[in-house]
């Protein structure tokens, strides 16, 4: 009987553990987080598509909250947009979620390298569009296609309907 309990004991005290230690990292940001403030609000912006590479749809997850307040913004309005050394720009507006304060948005870019980064967000559309601070964001090369080959494939249907090609002794020739 002494056995059980401090069986269970040691059972208790290794859930309570666990349970403990993975609460302790509740309070970290997401990887690669950026929090950026303006006049009334705190951004906090990070890419959900890991690893952010050209050619291929980036999602941003934007949470937005009141400086004064720390309440989140709902029905705001607002666009993530970036610019690289050459002048291409990308821009998206934001769409809000089933999140409080939370924002996605896809963007996707042209070309690798650095791209300077940046939120605009207003209330409502009686209110100006405040930008954040600037942010470079590393873009890598896209993955490589493979075979970019078109496959050769036919259809029973298209077979059947295709006209007949003629030999070249039996064409007319172009007026």
């Amino acid at each position: 009987m002494l056995m059980r309990a401090r069986r269970f004991g040691r059972a208790v005290a290794f859930v309570v553990a666990g349970a403990l230690s993975a609460g302790c990292d509740a309070g970290r940001p997401p990887l690669g987080e950026l929090r950026l403030r303006t006049e009334d609000f705190t951004i906090r912006v990070s890419p959900e598509t890991r690893p952010t590479r050209a050619l291929e749809p980036i999602t941003w997850r934007v949470v937005i909250h009141d400086t004064k307040t720390g309440l989140p913004i709902q029905g705001g309005q607002g666009r993530i947009f970036g610019t690289n050394k050459d002048l291409k720009t990308v821009a998206n507006g934001l769409e809000e979620t089933g999140e409080l304060g939370t924002y996605r948005s896809n963007l996707m870019f042209v070309t690798a390298g650095m791209w300077a980064m940046a939120v605009q967000f207003r209330r409502d559309s009686t209110q100006i569009l405040q930008k954040t601070q600037d942010w470079t964001q590393d873009i890598l090369s896209a993955d490589e296609p493979g075979n970019i080959q078109t496959p050769t494939s036919t259809r029973v249907t298209d077979t059947a309907k295709a006209p007949a090609v003629l030999p070249d002794s039996t064409r007319k020739p172009a007026p």
